[in-house]
């Protein structure tokens, strides 16, 4: 159904509040994982937005609690306010209560990191992220962000989408991804042959140099919810058909209990 937009002279009740708050979100998404801080100029360059309108709206997020400046640079880091949001969701999530001991015990059987991870937009957001016991593995958790396009765990989840969904999805990725499309595509591409065959892909130095991934996506809700399980780690000696002997098989057995055990407790709160 097409949407008829009101005339700018008659503006609708609470559309410039709403913007303004569309704006601050944006701003918040910005930041991601990385310790530094962040400018002005980076979080208009991140967003998309005029520089102008994020010097307001950083200024605002600092007075409410939500952003700190960083003295002396002019830069920004979230807020202790954030964090209150944030970790009021990791208590009260169903979805992490039943899968972390899954998973947990599949990081320590194969002594590799476990991560759980959810889409938003061209990233893939980690609700669930178990270390490995022994092995030395990136420095995540939950809420980390990874690409999508370049991950072994974006890819099995973009496998796993609906077909109309998935074009959107890739087109959007090939758009941004500029001079470098032709290479992004056909590591995708790759994913998806291996996820055809095998039901994971497996990802090697792509993300990161000596890191690797392999992952397979979780279907809930009859196709209308999509996850993606990941095992990984840092190691230079690691090969594609290590992971295919040792990691695939627990892993495609581990996706299918916590299938079993999101669905059992009715645990869709992500």
């Amino acid at each position: 159904m097409s949407r008829i937009a009101p005339p700018p002279h008659r503006q609708q009740p609470g559309t410039a509040i709403t913007q303004t708050l569309e704006r601050g979100l944006e701003v918040l998404r910005a930041f991601d994982c990385e310790p530094r801080s962040l400018s002005n100029r980076i979080i208009a360059e991140r967003t998309g937005l005029p520089k102008s309108a994020v010097t307001r709206i950083t200024s605002t997020l600092v007075s409410l609690g939500y952003l700190n400046r960083t003295p002396g640079l002019g830069h920004y880091q979230l807020g202790a306010r954030v964090f209150d949001i944030g970790n009021a969701y990791l208590e009260r999530s169903a979805l992490r209560r039943v899968a972390r001991p899954v998973m947990e015990r599949f990081a320590d059987r194969r002594d590799v990191s476990c991560g759980l991870a959810i889409a938003d937009r061209k990233q893939m957001i980690y609700v669930v992220w178990c270390p490995a016991p022994k092995t030395l593995t990136l420095r995540l958790a939950a809420g980390s962000k990874l690409p999508m396009a370049r991950t072994a765990i974006g890819k099995a989840y973009l496998w796993a989408l609906p077909p109309a969904e998935r074009r959107d999805v890739l087109a959007l990725i090939k758009q941004s991804a500029r001079e470098h499309a032709d290479e992004v595509m056909t590591g995708i591409k790759t994913a998806f042959n291996d996820l055809d065959q095998h039901g994971y892909c497996i990802s090697i130095a792509e993300f990161q140099k000596n890191t690797f991934g392999i992952a397979v996506p979780i279907v809930l809700d009859d196709g209308q919810t999509v996850l993606s399980l990941n095992a990984g780690g840092a190691r230079l000696d690691v090969t594609e058909a290590f992971l295919r002997r040792n990691i695939a098989p627990d892993l495609i057995t581990t996706a299918a209990e916590l299938r079993s055990a999101i669905a059992d407790a009715h645990a869709f709160d992500f």
